[in-house]
């Protein structure tokens, strides 16, 4: 029961994963690793089988340099926090400010992105 558990994680961030490649303002690389720690507990062969999605690659190889180091590029906290913020500047100008609680949503997860980019060290 635990592995489908894992195995349902995986998939649903792999989802999110690839939807962040493509859309602005959805990060890939921490769904991305949501899936690898998902599948790694689940199965290899879905965890090897992301390294075949062409879309992901990029998010991959940045999602094992987090792995093995601990540290994110300059660049990459740059751009998380670029696309956080004008997703916050787009629904606040698209909503009209009519949905304070979707702005505050959306103001949520760009303060929890601004700690993780915060928090882990910058690669230098």
């Amino acid at each position: 029961m635990l592995r489908l558990g894992y195995l349902v994680i995986g998939c649903v961030a792999t989802v999110l994963a690839i939807a962040g490649a493509m859309l602005p303002g959805l990060p890939a690389t921490p769904f991305l690793l949501v899936a690898l720690w998902a599948f790694a507990r689940s199965s290899p062969r879905l965890m090897h089988g992301l390294s075949r999605i062409p879309v992901l690659r990029q998010a991959l190889a940045e999602a094992h340099r987090f792995e093995e180091r601990r540290t994110i590029r300059f660049e990459v906290k740059l751009f998380a926090l670029a696309m956080a913020w004008g997703s916050v500047l787009f629904t606040a100008i698209a909503t009209g400010l009519s949905s304070p609680v979707l702005l505050g949503l959306v103001i949520a997860a760009a303060l929890g992105g601004s700690f993780a980019m915060w928090w882990f060290p910058t690669e230098s």
